[in-house]
C-alpha cells in the first residue's frame, strides 16, 4: 500500500517492502541480537498479522500551523517539522477521522498551535477496539485554553463514539508528551477496553499496548510459557495498568504487581476489582527498591521492562530473589540479549518468541522463558 508521505514522514521505514519479506527480516535481526551477546536460543518465525495496517490504537498528533491554517501529524524524522498526515496507514480508521474532524473544527474556531500565538501542542487520540470508545486529550502549554469549550461540544456532538475529552498542560519544551496537570472536560475521563476476556479501564496517561490484535498473541504466548500452577506466586514488574498480571490471576495463588507510575498503578488497582481479580495486589514503587525487600518465594516473575532494557541493580535484585522461572517480554532485542547474557549464569533461555507489533516499522517484540 502506498503512502505520499513515506519520504518525509520515518515513522513507516519498511512500508516499502513485502510484509513477508518485513517478517522475514525481523526474525534475522532477533538472531543476530541474541548471536552479538553470545546467545543461540531456537528463535521461532515471527507471528504476524493477516491485516497488518490501520492496527495502531493510540495516536499522538503534534500540532503547527501552516498557511494560517492548523496541520497536525508525525514530525519528519530527525527534526520538529510536521507532516501533515491526516490519514495515517497505520492508524486506527475510526482515529483518523475523528482527527480530521478536530482539525477542521480548531480551523473553523480561529484555535491556534503553541508557538503561533496559541496554547494547543498535541492532540492524543485513543481508542479502545473492543468497545468503540474513544479518548481524546489536549496536550497544552497553559491551563487557559481559549475556545475549548465550543470545540468539545462540536466534536461531542459529530462523533458519539467519543467517550471521553481531557485537557493535560504540559508547559516544559521536551519530548515527554504529557505533563502533570489534567482537567477531565468530558465524560468519565477514561475509557475502557477488552484483552484476553477481561476489561481495562484507560487513561490518556495509561500504559496499554497499541496493537491490541498483537498484544492478545503476546500476552497468550508469554502466559503459556509462565506455565502457572495453582497456588504459585507471581510477581509482573513493570506491570502498567495490570494488563498481564490480571490474566495471569486465574491461575496464580497470588499475584504482585510493582509499577512506578501513580496513574497507572490506580488505573490497575480499579481493574483488578473490576475483573473481580481478588489475588491481584499492585504497588507503586521502583521495580528494584521493592523486590530487594520483598522476601516471600517467587514461582515466576513476568517483565516488560522500558526499551533501555534492565539496569545492573535491577539484575542484582533478580540474583537476590531468584524466581523459580522467568518470562521475559521486550520491545528491543538488543537490551534483551543483553539482559539475558547477564543472566546466563543463573538461567538458561532455549526459545524466543517474537511477534510484530509495530507492521512497517523496524520494531520487534519478542517473548523469552529463562530457567
Amino acid at each position: 500500500m502506498h503512502c505520499t508521505h513515506y519520504d518525509s514522514c520515518g515513522a513507516c521505514s519498511l512500508l516499502h517492502m513485502d510484509y513477508a519479506a518485513q517478517l522475514v527480516r525481523k526474525r534475522g535481526d532477533v538472531v543476530r541480537a541474541f548471536a552479538a551477546a553470545g546467545l543461540k536460543p531456537e528463535v521461532h518465525e515471527v507471528a504476524g498479522m493477516d491485516c497488518p495496517f490501520n492496527y495502531r490504537n493510540k495516536v499522538i498528533a503534534n500540532v503547527s500551523m501552516r498557511g494560517g491554517r492548523i496541520v497536525c501529524g508525525m514530525y519528519e524524522e530527525n527534526s520538529h517539522k510536521v507532516v501533515d498526515t491526516p490519514e495515517c496507514l497505520l492508524q486506527n480508521a475510526t482515529l483518523n477521522a475523528v482527527l480530521a474532524s478536530i482539525i477542521a473544527e480548531l480551523n473553523s474556531l480561529h484555535i491556534k498551535a503553541h508557538g503561533f500565538g496559541g496554547v494547543l501542542k498535541q492532540i492524543l487520540l485513543r481508542i479502545g477496539v473492543s468497545t468503540g470508545q474513544v479518548l481524546v486529550a489536549f496536550v497544552t502549554s497553559e491551563d487557559m485554553f481559549h475556545g475549548r469549550a465550543e470545540l468539545v461540544r462540536r466534536i461531542v456532538a459529530a462523533h458519539p463514539e467519543i467517550r471521553t475529552v481531557v485537557q493535560n498542560t504540559n508547559p516544559r519544551e521536551t519530548s515527554v508528551v504529557l505533563g502533570d496537570r489534567e482537567k477531565v472536560l468530558y465524560g468519565p475521563g477514561a475509557i475502557y477496553d477488552d484483552l484476553l476476556g477481561r476489561r481495562y479501564r484507560i487513561s490518556a496517561k495509561s500504559f496499554y499496548q497499541i496493537n491490541p490484535v498483537q498484544t492478545e498473541k503476546l500476552y497468550a504466548k508469554a502466559l503459556e510459557l509462565a506455565a502457572i500452577r495453582p497456588g504459585e506466586l507471581v510477581m509482573d514488574a513493570y506491570c502498567g495498568i495490570g494488563t498481564i498480571g490480571i490474566s495471569a490471576s486465574g491461575e496464580a495463588g497470588e499475584v504482585i504487581g510493582v509499577e512506578i507510575n501513580r496513574d497507572a498503578v490506580r488505573d490497575a488497582v480499579g481493574n483488578a476489582r473490576h475483573n473481580k481479580a481478588d489475588n491481584v495486589r499492585f504497588f507503586c514503587d521502583d521495580v528494584k527498591k521493592f523486590m530487594r525487600g520483598f522476601d516471600a518465594p517467587v514461582d515466576v516473575l513476568i517483565l516488560d521492562p522500558p526499551r533501555s532494557g534492565c539496569d545492573a541493580e535491577f539484575i542484582d535484585a533478580v540474583r537476590r530473589l531468584r524466581p523459580g522461572r522467568i518470562v521475559y517480554v521486550s520491545c528491543n532485542p538488543q537490551t534483551q540479549a543483553f539482559d539475558l547474557a547477564r543472566l546466563s549464569g543463573l538461567y538458561s533461555c532455549r526459545e524466543a518468541w517474537p511477534v510484530d507489533m509495530f507492521p512497517h516499522t523496524a520494531h520487534i517484540e519478542t517473548v523469552c522463558r529463562l530457567d
